[in-house]
This record gives C-alpha cells, structure tokens and sequence, in this order.
C-alpha cells in the first residue's frame, strides 16, 4: 500500500493543533491532523480567548462563528472576589462597562477578548478544518511512532478500530500537550518547575439570583471550607469550580460526593448541582529548551505549559502556530529557504518565555496577597475570613485586590511585545517600554501592526481587514503610491506573495477619523511592509532613490532570503 504524503503533519486536536490545521489548510497546503481522543474536548478546561487570539482566527474567516458562541460581552465584565456567591462580596475589579476603558479597548482592534470554553470552541474550529478540502482530521487515531526518513518524517499510528498505517509529513507539529509525545522523541528538555496540583470540576447549577446583578466572568471564593475559583461558562448555567489540592491528597480523594460539598460551599446555599466532570491537572510554569529540531516544531502546551493565571496558555499556543504555519509554506513553494524556519524559536520563545514567568508571577502575587485561590491559600485567611476577625481580614484582601488587574486585563501583554532578528528591518528607533495593563501602539519594525478603521470600496473595516495571512501587505502613504507598486511587481518576479494598498483620503483605502500616519510613525511619503502575521518587517518614514532597494532587500530578509547586493543607502 503507498504511503500517503502530506505538507504538514499535526499531531494533538487541541485549539492549537486545529488552529495550525486551519491555517495550513487556508495556505492550501496537504494536511494530517491525528487526535487519540474520538471526540474534541468534554471538559471546558480553557476559555480565555485574548483580542489577538479573536485577531488571528479572524484573519482566516472564523471569528464570527466563536463570537456566536462566546459569553455574552455583557455578562464578561468582571471578576469578583466573595466569601461564597451566597455571602459578601470583598472586592471586585472592573474589566467591562466603564466608557472610557470600553471606547480603548475598541481603539485598539476590531475584535474582543471573550471568553468561550475548550468544549466549544474545539468543534468550532474542527469543523472550519473540516471544510478547508486540503486537510484530513483523524480524530481517535493516535501516533505509535515517529521515525525521521529523509526531508520528513514517516508516523505510524493506530485508529479507532485497530487499523494501523503510516504517513510521510514533510513538516511535523506536535501540539500534543504537556506530556508531548513528540517533544519525547524529539529529545528537547523542559525547564521550569511544577506549582501544585489543581482539580477541576465541571457542573451545572442554576445560579442566576447569585449573580444576576454582578456579571462577573470569574468569582474567587474565600472560606474556611474551601478556596478557588468558580468560571462562569455561559453566563448562568455552566460552571467550572477549580481549587488546589496538598501533596499529602491524591486525585482519588476527591469523589463525587466531596466535589459537591465543595461546590456547595463555594455557592453558599444548597441548591441542585449535577456535575458533569472531574478533571485533576497540575500547574506547571514550564518552558522547552527549544520549539523545534529540524523540521519538527513544538507548539502551545508540549512547548510551554502555562500557569492559568492570566489565561495565557491557550493564547500563546494560537501565537506559535500563527507564525509558524505560513513560513513553512513559503519554504514549501521555493520562496523561502530552510533556514526561514530557524526564525520560529528565535520569535516565539522569547514570548512564551515571558508568558510563562508573568504568569506564574500572577499566581505568586495572589498568594502573597492572600489572594492565592489557586495556590495554597494563607491559613490565617481561610480560618478567619469569616469568624471574629473577618471585618479586617476582609480589609486586608480588598486593599489588595486592584492590584491585580494586571493578573486579568492585560492589553500590554496582548499587543505590546515584538520580534527581533534578521527578519526584522530595523529603523533605528527604542521599543516602546512593555507595560502589563498599557498598551501604546506602535508600528516600529517588529510590532504586531496597529489597528485603524478605514472606508474600503465604500464598506466600514479595519486596516487589519487589509492583512491576508499567507502574503506580504504594503500600506503607502499617497505621495509613496509609485514605489508601492514598483515593490508589488519586484515581489512577484521574486516568488513572494505581496499586496500593495495606498492609504489616504481619494485613495483605494480611506482612514476614518485617525492620522494613521501619525499612529504608524511616517511622513507622506512613508511606506510600511507588514509580514503574513500582521506583524512589521520594515518602515521607510518616508522614501528617496534608494527606497525600492531598501524594500526589496527589507522583503527578502523577512523571508530569510539573501538579500541582492544593493549599493548606496541603507534603511537607517
């Protein structure tokens, strides 16, 4: 029997995994995805969905279908801290419904953060990769084993009904989780440190008297029987109640029966409760010594298990494959060399890294503060927060509850960091400091491109609207409309997909109510390369004679090509 080929090999039917599925097959590019697990996921487990995250699935066609789906943006205004839903309310901070807070968070993206749960968003995005006709999910087929064969690696694997077979992937993407299969075989440590054992318990329960009036995404519940966090999944109805659990415990403590009593607790009232799972898990902050090994990449968990605190886990994984997949198609087509690919580690970990210790940082924070929920929570809290000395006890934890907003609402994290390397043109100009709960927008070379409304063909969009994934974007200024289309018809003659649009009032793409030669830091006559990712590869303030060749070789260093032997001026 022959052997199937495929571009890309995907290994793991998590959000990752059927991101990366999604995107490859947007590109066109001959997919396999294997999941072991016959279905998607049953226990919500993650559902922070952060606005670049909202971005990216936007940029191949399936934010409006999460949106849908998604806790209303009414309902996703906060988060609480109580004794019990039942008992007094601590502290809370605001995160939604405040109209300056809302028109900013508005001015930086035509999308929102949501929350959406793994159990919904996981069919959502299967069912988009279903439809790409260049990709193949075996889901209940699970990888047996790995073996390198030449410019790719041959899989063996096992499916449902015991049928074995074989696939030969030029690319290999294991986004198989912390306990990676393929970051195994591949031989790449993890560095980083476990932060306890964690029980997650899915139920549903009819809570709406508790919280009708407070629209709180998460509720974090102190008492002497029990600490944690109830996640509001739908809004009313479906909820996840996760808490820490000692060394001196096992999983199998935890029964049915106790689980309830600690939801119970949690609510504060006896009312029906049927639990719908039990998921134990640990929180890790770890992060691999690398995201690849030849043509084999890590991406989300196997690469970079999160704490959840700050719900970047899911988030960053979206990240990794989002730049990741449309460098291996321009090596695949001969646009690009292999070592194109090198640019992934060099990028993403850096990030991830960062993400890693932010978020455990959140954690250590909360515990400090008294706050931990997740983490072992300060006895002197627990045993007290309710008896005599509760009213200072209570004081205590709301003069440290504001500062954690950055733990929650976190736009400088979001949007704020870059990339650096041989693929990024710089222009002589500082990054802009990196601040958690501000995020100043930028367009200085590396930075993810800012968003501004524009009126194109007469139709309300964004600039981001503009960024087709898979292709080059050049946004001129009027006075560089020449130059522009001079850099299109170079680009086409060298392989590399770009698209050109001159931005200005007259012009094809019209800004609306903003100077987005201001926001992008050019003049008139300015012009700006932004990559497949959205993010920028070069920015010319403004250009001359020696414009052109300092594009084309500003373009052909984003693709890792050798750039031509140019004379004269350099991008300075």
């Amino acid at each position: 029997m022959t052997t199937p080929t495929v571009d890309i090999a995907i290994v793991g039917g998590g959000p990752v995994g059927l991101t990366a599925a999604n995107l490859a097959g947007h590109l066109g590019l001959s997919t396999a995805l294997f999941e072991r697990n016959d279905a998607t996921s049953f226990h919500p487990r993650g559902h922070v969905l952060n606005t670049r995250t909202m971005e990216i699935w936007r940029q191949v066609g399936m934010e409006s279908a999460i949106n849908d789906a998604a806790l209303p943006i009414e309902r996703h205004a906060g988060i609480g801290f109580v004794t019990s839903l039942a008992g007094e309310e601590i502290g809370h901070i605001q995160t939604r419904g405040d109209a300056v807070r809302d028109r900013l968070e508005r001015s930086w993206s035509p999308a929102l953060k949501r929350s959406c749960p793994q159990d919904v968003i996981e069919p959502i995005l299967r069912r988009h990769a279903d439809r790409r006709e260049s990709v193949e999910l075996a889901f209940g087929t699970e990888v047996t084993g790995l073996e390198r064969d030449g410019e790719g690696y041959r899989l063996r694997w096992v499916d449902r009904d015991g049928q074995a077979g074989e696939t030969f992937a030029r690319y290999l993407i294991g986004a198989d989780g912390p306990r990676s299969f393929v970051r195994e075989w591949l031989g790449i440590e993890m560095h980083g440190r476990s932060m306890g054992q964690q029980m997650g318990v899915y139920f549903h329960a009819d809570l709406w008297k508790f919280i009708e009036t407070r629209p709180y995404l998460l509720w974090w519940v102190y008492n002497a029987r029990t600490t944690g966090v109830l996640i509001a999944m739908d809004g009313r109805n479906r909820w996840t109640f996760n808490f820490a659990y000692g060394a001196e415990e096992s999983r199998h403590d935890f029964s049915e029966e106790r689980c309830l009593e600690l939801i119970r607790a949690a609510i504060g009232e006896d009312v029906p409760v049927e639990i719908r799972s039990i998921m134990p898990w640990r929180m890790q902050a770890r992060i691999a010594e690398r995201m690849g090994k030849g043509r084999a990449f890590l991406a989300g968990d196997a690469a970079h298990p999160l704490p959840p605190t700050g719900g970047q886990g899911m988030n960053t994984g979206v990240a990794d494959v989002h730049n990741l997949v449309w460098k291996i198609a321009m090596v695949i087509r001969g646009v690009a060399p292999e070592a194109l690919l090198d640019s992934y580690d060099l990028e993403r970990r850096p990030v991830a890294t960062f993400n890693v210790e932010q978020s455990a940082r959140n954690a250590e924070a909360m515990a400090k503060s008294g706050l931990a929920g997740m983490l072992a929570n300060d006895s002197a809290v627990t045993q007290n927060i309710e008896g005599p000395e509760s009213a200072a006890v209570r004081a205590r934890l709301a003069e440290a509850i504001p500062k954690q907003r950055g733990h929650f609402d976190y736009p400088g994290q979001t949007f704020g960091y870059s990339y650096d390397g041989d693929l990024i043109t710089p222009d002589g100009t500082a990054p802009p400091p990196l601040d958690i709960e501000t995020y100043v927008p930028s367009a200085r070379p590396g930075m993810r491109a800012p968003h501004f409304p524009i009126l194109k063909d007469g139709a309300e969009a964004s600039v981001l609207n503009l960024f087709e994934y898979g292709s080059f974007t050049l946004l001129a200024a009027p006075q560089a409309a020449d130059i522009a289309a001079d850099l299109v018809e170079g680009a086409e003659f060298l392989g590399v997909p770009c698209r050109a649009h001159v931005v200005g009032p007259g012009a094809g793409v019209e800004p609306v109510g903003s100077d987005w030669l201001d926001l992008y830091g050019i003049g008139p006559a300015g012009l700006v390369l932004i990559r497949p990712d959205g993010h920028v590869a070069c920015r010319l303030p403004t250009t001359d004679a020696y414009s052109l060749k300092n594009l084309t070789m500003a373009l052909t260093a984003s693709t890792g090509a050798k750039s031509p032997a140019v004379s004269g001026q350099t991008v300075s």
